[in-house]
């Protein structure tokens, strides 16, 4: 069979530079190829001598399509004014502490204890970890320092605990009753030197942008680009200001933001340096977290649940309040001295059942006293919540109780849980700036940051321009788009419609139903014959409704999944293929349940919807888009002249892992792959998914010895895409959402790998050329419109390339604004190419990410990042909240919060009964 591209791009590749072969055989590894089974037939395997891990490519060149356009970028111009090495030590404390926090606070102290001494008047910039770096040396190889550290945190040190006794060996004490932690506690710091850094090795990379650069000196780059890191977050932590990761935060710099239920914003800003085309840059950007109010934790329940008091809260509230408070700092407020802990969660009994032994006031003996008397009888405090948990401040083996009101959240917690939609949107609402207001605060962001006076800035010699720089881009034309009846459109400024114009291919639906769980909603007839109106007019045929089924009245006291279960009873004997469910809010508790019953148990495709206020044709229309997808419609995709630099059968992927909130340990990782199976059209993708431990990024399902998530892909491309006519897809191009910069060669060593290996496996001599992309937004860099060559509202162009000046001098790399900003300034995406063994230059790469932008089915407007991509993000994210309900206690982590190792099988991950045709379910 013919294999396209793939076999000459095989050849060229076999001669990679330095390439490091892995095995992948089965069991011993050691056979050759052997005779294996062809697409067109039954798949076994077929084993492999060896696949080899290539170099990370470079940049081969720029890119011309377009027209050329002026862009100001958020960098200033940074040199080095000293020519000394840097000596890299390594810190070592005792006992171990696993708080940076509390280690920065600790070298805080050894710092003024024995700098002058010891230190020779260096500040040094520490990691809040292991490292510590110094401009020149230190007067000692290695040296131990005791550090005394009072107003100490216990909790912050305390080792794990192993196991728990029994609930008739537990007795509850109040806080106070315990013996309270030492004020002052010793640690013992080893500071040893472990290497020096040539500060000159990133000039001396940078200088060979499109050269020959070896290893050696790539690795000596990077580790003088992260003593620079380093530096720019130890004097955010010396300011007192909140790190996290690259971006600092403070209400020092800018308006605090009350964002509802209990959190607010935060404003600060992200700073990197980064190596460029342009010489070395400081990256400075405007930035927004989340964090708790520091207010009494009886006032954030009740804020945070909308009640007036604690009796409003049920037990799912206590459970939710549990999960959203564990592992918050608080202080105590019932002393004149205020201490603090962190909360591990409630107590099993209330506060008018908590009882525990005290001395006599004789001392000869105990005798047995309530929560509420103590405190009453201690503190003169009348405590008001009599009939609610208290705070469990200990740990599993020995529980500290306090009552919630006497503790209060300490100042500058990020609050990292899932926001609401009514949070998110006020963070949108006070985040946003106009990419004119944008420009400005980042101009100013270097008189904020005062690095110009910074001794630690001095100590390095480090320098920055007040200037912001100016790159050269380049404005992709938008692609040629189909629509039904033949006609085409080549859409402007991102966006399109479908006045006079209908779907390329409109699904017909005879059997469905209209789910009202809205209580307010008297309209569902309305509502399901405008939206008939609508699809009729882009296409497609939707027959009446067999019914409009209101949720019973009865029902509304019940929980969410009686409410559901209740719901399909009635439905059940008009058997629909499609329900329309009208949900009384976003967020609904309805959810949930609502699409594990339809996607799960039955099959059936859905979608949900909250009535908006005015139910217009728009708002119908972007339904209509949905539904058609959903159902197996095509709705605009690209013309098929439009993929011309691809040749023939190239199947796509997109692949994303989403995990737990940051610090929560105990929720598995979902990985998603999505992959086309319609070629050429680029429009419908086949789904898998696999659940693998917290916080692995790197996907561990693609291969697998007998199957794996490619293999199954590439078998759904082959059953639904042109059997017989070339089936085989001739070369893979893959974008990968959300693999940091430091993990791109894990990448290629385990996710490059695992393609090679199931493509080996399918048959014999089968291996196609892989151009493996990595998409990232999470950066800050922001382009601004330095002429006319922009949007109304002053954001650059959508198609807005830049692949120099800003980009990575040797990476294969650059940006691109696909998407037209509507609110606030345009993100763009950062797209990498770690491997491009098809050889597609800069032009190809960059015009078929630009394109597949406007793939996206849900919507009339290209987006920011490409689709395949995004399609994985959602996809992760559908099954995140379908499995939500199986997850709790049945994950796998090597560590809990509370740093006790645990083990525990990871959740199946459900199976759908969706049919074949139905593969864009989620979206």
């Amino acid at each position: 069979m013919a294999q396209g591209k793939g076999n000459s791009v095989q050849r060229r590749r076999q001669k990679a530079e330095g390439a490091v072969p892995i095995s992948a055989a089965g069991e011993g590894g050691g056979e050759g190829p052997r005779a294996g089974p062809s697409l067109s037939g039954p798949v076994g395997r077929c084993e492999v001598r060896a696949v080899t891990v290539p170099k990370k490519s470079l940049r081969p060149g720029y890119g011309r399509a377009g027209r050329g356009t002026l862009l100001g970028v958020n960098y200033f111009k940074t040199s080095l004014s000293k020519r000394v090495d840097v000596h890299h030590y390594n810190v070592s404390i005792e006992p171990e502490t696993v708080s940076k926090r509390m280690c920065r606070e600790i070298m805080k102290k050894l710092r003024e204890t024995y700098g002058n001494e010891y230190f020779d008047g260096k500040h040094g910039a520490y990691d809040g970890e292991k490292s510590l770096f110094t401009s020149g040396c230190l007067p000692f190889k290695s040296m131990k320092f005791s550090v005394l550290l009072d107003n100490f945190e216990g909790s912050s040190c305390r080792p794990g605990d192993s196991g728990r006794p029994s609930s008739a060996s537990r007795r509850a004490e109040p806080l106070s009753q315990r013996r309270a932690p030492s004020k002052v506690r010793k640690f013992d710091v080893s500071i040893e030197l472990a290497a020096k850094i040539r500060m000159d090795a990133i000039e001396e990379m940078m200088k060979r942008a499109l050269g020959r650069c070896d290893q050696e000196l790539q690795d000596r780059a990077l580790d003088a680009l992260r003593v620079l890191d380093v530096i720019l977050r130890e004097i955010a932590s010396r300011r007192g200001y909140l790190l996290v990761r690259d971006n600092f935060f403070h209400p020092s710099l800018g308006q605090v933001c009350d964002l509802g239920d209990g959190v607010e914003g935060w404003r600060g800003y992200h700073s990197s340096v980064r190596p460029t085309l342009m010489g070395l840059m400081l990256n400075l950007d405007t930035t927004m977290t989340v964090v708790l109010k520091p207010t009494l934790v009886d006032e954030f329940l009740k804020e945070r649940f909308n009640v007036r008091d604690l009796s409003g809260l049920q037990k799912r509230d206590w459970a939710k309040a549990k999960d959203m408070l564990k592992n918050v700092r608080i202080e105590t407020t019932h002393t004149g001295v205020s201490r603090k802990y962190r909360i591990s969660g409630f107590s099993d009994r209330s506060i008018r059942e908590l009882k525990f032994m005290k001395g006599t006031k004789d001392g000869n003996g105990e005798e047995e006293i309530s929560v509420y008397n103590y405190f009453f009888d201690t503190y003169s405090r009348k405590l008001k919540n009599l009939n609610f948990p208290a705070l469990d401040l200990g740990n599993s083996r020995k529980p500290i109780y306090m009552p919630i009101e006497l503790c209060k959240i300490v100042s500058g917690q990020r609050y990292t849980k899932p926001l609401s939609s009514k949070q998110r949107m006020a963070q949108i609402g006070a985040s946003k700036q106009a990419p004119q207001e944008r420009q400005k605060i980042c101009e100013n962001a270097l008189k904020v940051c005062n690095y110009s006076s910074d001794k630690l800035i001095a100590e390095f010699g480090l320098q920055f321009d007040n200037k912001l720089a100016s790159v050269s881009g380049r404005v992709l034309p938008a692609p040629q788009l189909d629509f039904g009846n033949g006609k085409t459109e080549e859409p402007k400024e991102g966006r399109w419609n479908f006045n006079h114009k209908t779907l390329k291919k409109g699904v017909t639906i005879a059997a469905w139903a209209v789910a009202v769980f809205d209580p307010c909603c008297n309209d569902g007839d309305r509502i399901a014959f405008q939206l008939i109106e609508s699809c009729s007019r882009r296409g497609m045929v939707m027959k009446s409704p067999a019914v409009v089924q209101k949720q019973p009245r009865n029902s509304f006291g019940s929980s969410p999944e009686e409410r559901v279960e209740t719901m399909f009873n009635a439905l059940r004997p008009y058997a629909p293929v499609f329900i329309l469910a009208i949900l009384a809010e976003k967020d609904s508790p309805i959810y949930v349940p609502f699409k594990r019953l339809c996607e799960i148990r039955l099959g059936i495709i859905s979608q949900c919807m909250v009535k908006p206020r005015t139910l217009n044709d728009q708002f119908l229309g972007n339904l209509a888009l949905k539904i058609n997808l959903k159902m197996g419609g095509l709705n605009s995709p690209l013309s098929q002249r439009m993929l011309h630099c691809l040749g023939q059968s190239t199947i796509i992927f997109g692949m994303d892992v989403t995990h737990g909130s940051p610090g929560d340990v105990e929720i598995p990782s979902i990985a998603a792959v999505v992959a086309t199976k319609n070629w050429p059209e680029v429009f419908h993708y086949s789904t898998q998914v696999k659940v693998q431990p917290a916080r692995m990024e790197m996907i561990q399902g693609l291969y697998e010895p007998e199957g794996g998530m490619v293999r199954e892909l590439l078998m759904s491309f082959y059953s639904t895409c042109a059997k017989g006519v070339n089936p085989k897809p001739s070369q893979i191009i893959i974008y990968r959402d959300g693999v940091s910069d430091s993990m791109f060669a894990k990448c290629l060593e385990v996710e490059f790998v695992a393609f090679k290996r199931a493509c080996a496996e399918l048959e014999a001599g089968y291996n196609p050329g892989i151009t493996f992309i990595v998409a990232k937004k999470r950066h800050g860099t922001r382009f601004f419109p330095q002429s006319r060559d922009a949007l109304r509202n002053g954001n650059v162009l959508p198609g807005t390339v830049v692949d120099k000046d800003a980009c990575h001098p040797r990476n294969f790399d650059f940006f691109l604004i696909s998407q037209a900003g509507l609110i606030g300034t345009a993100r763009p995406t950062h797209y990498t190419i770690l491997v491009n063994e098809n050889q597609l230059g800069p032009d190809d790469i960059q015009t078929l990410t630009n394109k597949l932008c406007y793939t996206f089915g849900r919507c009339t407007s290209s987006i920011s990042m490409a689709a395949p991509a995004a399609y994985a993000h959602i996809l992760a994210s559908r099954y995140r909240k379908l499995m939500s309900p199986l997850e709790g206690g049945s994950t796998t982590s090597s560590s809990s919060s509370r740093g006790i190792g645990v083990s525990r099988p990871l959740p199946p991950v459900p199976i759908l009964r969706m049919k074949a045709d139905h593969s864009m379910f989620f979206c």
